[in-house]
């Protein structure tokens, strides 16, 4: 079985889940967020996904709502992929070879956030030893479970065309309350990943399960690691709505060691709880 490399000390959203352009080509405030495009008569737009204005009675078909309430999710590793790997770009690698269920990770309340979301993960070592993590959970050997994630969505790549609806959109994941992803040790030397990493996320359809992949090419390059995040104070300022570098970075051992990029790949199976459906909606221009 070919090998997929994966991280395992972070996940999403979502992880779901999770973009807007540069400035120049911007959907209207609200274009690019998540909520529920449901069937309803009467309706402002004619299609599924929420992003086509009706023009007629009859076209009036379905209803967009922000999410009002928090929609839980939980996110597992898709069945038959390889160990999960934290790679630097000094070849540096933790590895684990499993993922637990968490049903930590929700989208909202609100329109532009993902948030809690854990990753719990066995099997973990490296360095020469096995990998655990710090006070606060459980501190079983082999596992490590990640700080409380949070992100925001943003654009990947931009339709060359100016059709918003067609961007590659994505969003990040950063620690929720704290500069790290993850702390733990390995064989008692420490290890702390902070930083952000990006992944790509299915826009203007109504889902309750999802495939979130991250990817990196060897040794330790994040793709993707170039984006725009939407600026919505999640985790980057109005300020910080431009396009940037976003990736990873971690020290493995004590001072004086540095920081070092680093990469991670894992593909998860994100789930929402009781199956309620939700959509990362990407509209055109003055649509949505």
């Amino acid at each position: 079985m070919k090998r997929t490399r994966i991280m395992g000390l972070c996940i999403v959203a979502v992880c779901a889940m999770f973009a807007l352009t540069a400035t120049s080509a911007l959907a209207t405030p609200g274009g690019l967020e998540f909520g529920k495009c449901t069937a309803k008569a009467g309706g402002k737009f004619k299609n599924s996904g929420c992003t086509k204005n009706a023009k007629t009675v009859e076209e009036q078909k379905f209803e967009w709502a922000p999410l009002s309430t928090a929609v839980k999710f939980t996110s597992l590793k898709k069945l038959e992929t390889g160990n999960a790997v934290l790679e630097s770009i000094t070849k540096t690698e933790i590895s684990c070879t499993g993922q637990k269920e968490t049903k930590e990770g929700e989208y909202g309340p609100g329109v532009h956030e993902v948030k809690n979301v854990v990753g719990e993960f066995s099997g973990c070592a490296g360095l020469g030893g096995k990998c655990t993590s710090a006070t606060g959970h459980g501190e079983v050997d082999g596992e490590i479970f990640t700080n409380k994630l949070h992100g925001e969505p943003g654009v990947v790549t931009p339709n060359g065309l100016g059709k918003e609806e067609k961007n590659i959109d994505g969003s990040d994941l950063k620690g929720q309350g704290t500069e790290f992803l993850a702390e733990f040790s390995c064989l008692g030397a420490p290890v702390l990943v902070k930083g952000g990493v990006v992944v790509k996320v299915k826009t203007n359809k109504m889902l309750n399960k999802t495939e979130i992949v991250f990817f990196a090419e060897k040794p330790g390059k994040q793709n993707p690691e170039v984006w725009t995040p939407l600026g919505s104070g999640v985790t980057h300022t109005a300020a910080e709505h431009e396009k940037i570098t976003e990736h990873l970075i971690a020290k493995f051992g004590p001072s004086p060691n540095e920081f070092e990029q680093s990469g991670q790949s894992l593909i998860t199976i994100q789930k929402t709880v009781g199956k309620v459906k939700v959509e990362l909606r990407q509209c055109e221009k003055n649509i949505c």
